[in-house]
């Protein structure tokens, strides 16, 4: 039988000689008609007879939702939306019967996430982003030198610098120059190492945050500061605490060391079981969520000498004293007795802009206040910090105010003073262009870089002050940094330090390299 899709075949050559010369008309084709098979829904199976099971239908799984629904409900909480409806249509129809709808508003103490309006009064309770009673180390804007409202207003601006006249950018230039020449001295460089991050060396791939910690570390004991195994340390900014680990690993301790991480958000993958150790004795270690312009040391209770390893919590001999205390109505109160602390040693690395000066703030407030009552020499044996990001400074943060008064430096001018220290790590894209694919390449995912890019208002003020190319910029955005830490090192010696400023690694390994070290004056 031949095929109805193809004309039948001839012997006769006439119709291919057609054919080939394009006489012969095409032949027509009957295509076969075919049918689809059209799909019967199946019928949906019966309620569900278990108690509370929800009424939800999963077309795709050929079932009811095995989600057990509240008391009274017909759908569980992810199909709620199909009760809603319903009542919705209801109230539509015409019957006379009022059906109430639930409805889902913003959480008053967080909006990212919404409740149940008449589930709302119970929430509250229970809500993890309910506000918490303030703990007695808190005290806010202790430690800024100024009170926001207090503080001088100056402008500020991405484009600040931009709109400043030629005469009054080059006034300001001047200015800083002669100030740095007058102020500043020589800093010397000083890379040290310690053994407590000789294996990570090995092991690591991005090797450059190894040697800033391994060169800290190697500072710290230069000072002196690792000699006392009772000592709190103390890490400001500290994120995941990794620093405090490996400075655990410097000391030796096995459950003597007490370490107290402060940072006003907890992060991610934190390194606080390994600051624990692994000895049946284990190190004190207490992380506190707190700004650190609110934190109030002297009322930190891990610093107290009867706070250890073992007894990690204050006596309750001493809290039912101070309870007693406080309920009585006698005018004539003593003060409470003073406890001893523990000597304190302050770390940082990389604490960004005006973290560094309030930092600086509690810590002289704290020595001025032990001072008085405690049998150590110095209440805080040793401060180190890794500076960085000058350009998050703020004036009313600033803790010497005297010497910006002295070098007459305005609230206005401190603002331009801390936008031209960026420039002191900018990338320069003419020279970097041909290293950032090896940098890429070699930089984990997630690092932190002390860098930025080049922005508009560089490249305007290239034609705004003749000159001033990236390596000139660069010269004074350091200027202005080292400025700056001039002005901490003489705010500690004036309370009792002997401060100094320390390039601890190269540029190569980090474009922000000066650490501030300081120990009490013998």
């Amino acid at each position: 039988m031949a095929d109805s899709k193809r004309p039948l075949e001839s012997k006769d050559p006439k119709p291919i000689i057609e054919a080939m010369a394009g006489t012969l008309d095409a032949p027509v084709l009957h295509p076969r008609n075919r049918t689809k098979r059209q799909k019967v829904q199946a019928p949906l199976p019966p309620v569900p007879d278990r108690p509370r099971q929800c009424h939800f239908f999963l077309p795709g799984k050929r079932k009811y939702c095995s989600l057990t629904a509240r008391m009274g409900n017909k759908y569980c909480g992810e199909h709620h939306f199909m009760a809603e409806a319903e009542a919705k249509k209801t109230n539509n129809s015409d019957s006379n019967e009022e059906h109430p709808v639930r409805k889902r508003i913003p959480c008053p103490f967080d909006p990212s996430h919404t409740v149940w309006e008449d589930d709302m009064k119970p929430h509250l309770y229970k809500c993890n982003a309910r506000p918490k009673e303030n703990p007695s180390l808190f005290c806010k804007d202790v430690n800024l030198t100024l009170q926001p409202e207090e503080a001088p207003t100056a402008t500020t601006g991405v484009d600040l610098l931009g709109k400043l006249s030629h005469e009054k950018l080059a006034e300001l230039i001047q200015k800083i120059r002669d100030l740095h020449a007058k102020y500043v001295p020589e800093i010397g460089t000083s890379i040290l190492s310690h053994s407590a991050l000789d294996e990570r060396k090995k092991i690591t791939k991005n090797i450059k945050h190894a040697h800033q910690q391994a060169s800290l570390l190697g500072h710290m004991d230069r000072l002196q500061m690792l000699s006392d195994p009772t000592t709190c340390f103390v890490e400001f900014g500290a994120g995941r605490g990794e620093l405090s680990a490996y400075l655990k690993m410097a000391m030796d301790d096995h459950g003597s060391g007490t370490f107290v991480l402060v940072d006003r958000t907890p992060p991610r993958n934190k390194f606080d079981n390994s600051i624990l150790g692994l000895e049946e004795i284990k190190s004190l270690v207490k992380r506190h969520t707190i700004d650190i312009k609110d934190l109030v040391l002297a009322e930190v209770p891990e610093l107290r000498r009867d706070v250890t390893a073992t007894q990690r919590e204050v006596p309750v001999k001493e809290v039912t004293e101070s309870i007693e205390t406080n309920d009585t109505t006698d005018k004539d109160t003593k003060e409470p007795e003073y406890v001893e602390k523990k000597p304190v040693v302050a770390v940082s690395k990389h604490l960004c802009g005006g973290a560094t000066d309030i930092t600086l703030k509690c810590l002289t407030s704290y020595q001025e206040s032990e001072c008085k009552n405690s049998p150590l020499p110095s209440p805080v044996k040793g401060i180190l910090i890794a500076l960085c990001c000058h350009q998050l400074c703020h004036h009313y943060m600033y803790p010497n105010q005297a010497f910006l008064k002295e070098i007459g430096i305005t609230p206005q001018e401190f603002v331009y003073l801390t936008r031209m220290s960026s420039w002191a790590v900018c990338v320069n894209p003419t020279k970097s262009a041909d290293a950032s694919g090896e940098s890429k390449a070699s930089e984990p995912a997630g690092e932190e870089e002390h860098h930025v890019e080049a922005d508009k208002e560089l490249d305007e003020l290239r034609t705004h002050i003749p000159g001033l190319d990236f390596d000139a910029r660069e010269k004074l955005g350091q200027q202005c940094k080292r400025l700056l830490d001039i002005g901490r090192v003489m705010y500690l010696r004036e309370n009792g330090f002997d401060a100094e400023l320390v390039y601890y690694v190269d540029k190569e390994t980090s474009l922000e390299n000066l650490a501030l070290m300081a120990v009490p004056k013998q």
